[in-house]
């Protein structure tokens, strides 16, 4: 029970596996910090082994550590709204208001837009508005307080049972670590053994397995490859368990709304080899972003393609400066690894709401992180793919997914991008040729303003010749170029210049 290495077993096969190694991350770092002294060095590894995820401490927990532990409100939130009354919280348990995250939320909004219209950056505004930023966990505070989720009751049991078996704190944490002592542990056995020792009012051994961080147990269609709507599939769970995947979910959950149609979509990380202080640093900027996306740019697939190409951006910015100062490298560095072998990428839950109180799971994928970097060994390597991803972002965010043909070929860069298929790229690239040429026209012709953009053959190179080294050559032909270069002459170029021609 006292280890190095703790286990999470793919049980399900889906992002509560997830949930739960991240929850369960959080308290043995906890209980490191405690144990070693908070400003001590401690790392707190996440990695897919296969058939479960490991949690690697950097030195075996000792007894003392975890029997000497102190209780810890969280980290899952008691989630609060206006007509909470003060007795419906436990003690010893930390609360995020709904109504006040979102008052937070469109104060800033309105700020922000102030800022826009009247460009007033650099007063004392804009610094109001960083001050009046949300938190990048405040979605996960919508996601569990939207009643249609039917979530909120739930979630706010397994929080409050974390409070109310304060004084069994410590048998908590050694039941937390024998669940995860070995990969096939006897969750129900262990739930037993605890229930035997553990005798506190209004406190259940078993908790119903919410839809929130169990995809697979709840209606509706939650398979990769279901053949039916599932209507009676939701089940008890030992609390204990269900505490860690409701921990997690503030770790490496990025709740979104898609725009038009009020679906929901839950998109959460899934680790490869990666340590808890990094991820965090990484998440939460990346989480900020992904919130300040345009609303024109959170439709369905867009949205899908925006994730995977903002978080591979982010984290290699963060690697860049760990690169430079050296202070915190953190293992996410490029010396031999690409953001592909850190992170594996995201499971997206899509939520559609079929009536009017409830949502209803109707879509559980997986989205692979885009494999472009290669062995990016220095910080300039690192930067020219960062312009190969920046340009590829403002590509997928000048294309209309209201349109059908826009709509294909989104789905096309999706392959591409979450898939490593080129096949879908070169296809996208010849559908996108068609929808630049007839957008310069419309643009041209109406004079109203474009947000289409056109790929670089510099970044095009770049992208090539890290991930698909046969084309290099070609690519870097002179006759190759010629060829490409008369053709974008006689296309693009001559529809925005009518006097391209005429110079030739």
């Amino acid at each position: 029970m006292y280890q190095q290495t703790y286990f999470v077993s793919k049980r399900s096969g889906t992002f509560a596996d997830v949930l739960a190694a991240y929850g369960l991350a959080a308290i043995v770092d906890e209980v490191l910090a405690q144990g070693k002294g908070r400003f001590a060095r401690r790392r707190v590894w996440l990695r897919d082994a296969g058939p479960y995820y490991t949690v690697e401490l950097s030195e075996p927990l000792q007894p003392e550590w975890v029997e000497g532990c102190q209780f810890f409100r969280g980290p899952a939130f008691f989630i609060t709204t206006g007509r909470t009354k003060p007795g419906d919280v436990p003690p010893d348990t930390e609360t995020r208001n709904v109504d006040e995250t979102w008052d937070s939320v469109r104060t800033f909004n309105a700020l922000r837009s102030q800022l826009l219209d009247e460009g007033l950056r650099g007063t004392d505004l804009e610094r109001q508005l960083v001050d009046s930023k949300p938190p990048h966990d405040w979605p996960v505070v919508a996601l569990v307080g939207d009643y249609r989720m039917q979530a909120k009751g739930i979630y706010n049991k397994a929080a409050a049972q974390w409070g109310l078996t304060s004084n069994h704190f410590t048998l908590n944490l050694q039941t937390i670590l024998k669940m995860c002592a070995t990969p096939d542990a006897d969750l129900a056995t262990i739930g037993q053994e605890w229930d035997k020792q553990v005798k506190v009012k209004g406190v259940k051994r078993d908790l119903t397995a919410s839809q929130l961080f169990n995809p697979h147990q709840g209606k509706g269609q939650n398979w990769p490859k279901a053949n039916a709507l599932k209507m009676d599939n939701i089940k008890d769970n030992f609390w204990l368990w269900e505490y860690l995947k409701a921990t997690g979910l503030w770790l490496c959950a990025a709740p979104r709304t898609v725009v038009g149609d009020n679906d929901r979509k839950t998109y959460v990380l899934a680790p490869l080899d990666i340590t808890l202080s990094a991820h965090k640093k990484v998440f939460q900027d990346f989480a900020g972003r992904i919130w300040n996306e345009r609303r024109g740019d959170t439709t369905a697939i867009k949205m899908d393609i925006i994730a995977g190409l903002l978080y591979a951006e982010v984290l290699m910015e963060h690697s860049k400066t760990a690169q430079q100062d050296d202070l915190d490298f953190d293992v996410i560095g490029f010396d031999d690894r690409g953001p592909e072998d850190v992170v594996a990428g995201f499971h997206v839950a899509q939520y559609k709401l079929l009536s009017r109180n409830a949502y209803t799971m109707t879509n559980l994928t997986f989205l692979g992180l885009p494999a472009w970097t290669g062995q990016a060994r220095n910080r300039a390597e690192v930067l020219r793919m960062k312009g190969v991803i920046e340009e590829h972002l403002n590509v997928i965010r000048g294309i209309d997914e209201g349109r059908s043909d826009g709509y294909n070929l989104l789905l096309r860069y999706r392959d591409f991008v979450a898939g490593g298929k080129w096949d879908a790229f070169f296809d996208f690239a010849v559908g996108y040729s068609h929808y630049l040429v007839r957008e310069q026209h419309e643009t041209h012709r109406t004079g109203r303003k474009s947000r289409t953009w056109q790929f670089s053959m510099r970044n095009l190179e770049e992208l090539m010749k890290r991930t698909n080294k046969p084309l290099a050559p070609i690519i870097q032909s002179e006759g190759f170029r010629n060829i490409a270069r008369a053709i974008r002459l006689s296309t693009v170029t001559a529809q925005r210049s009518p006097n391209t021609f005429s110079a030739l």
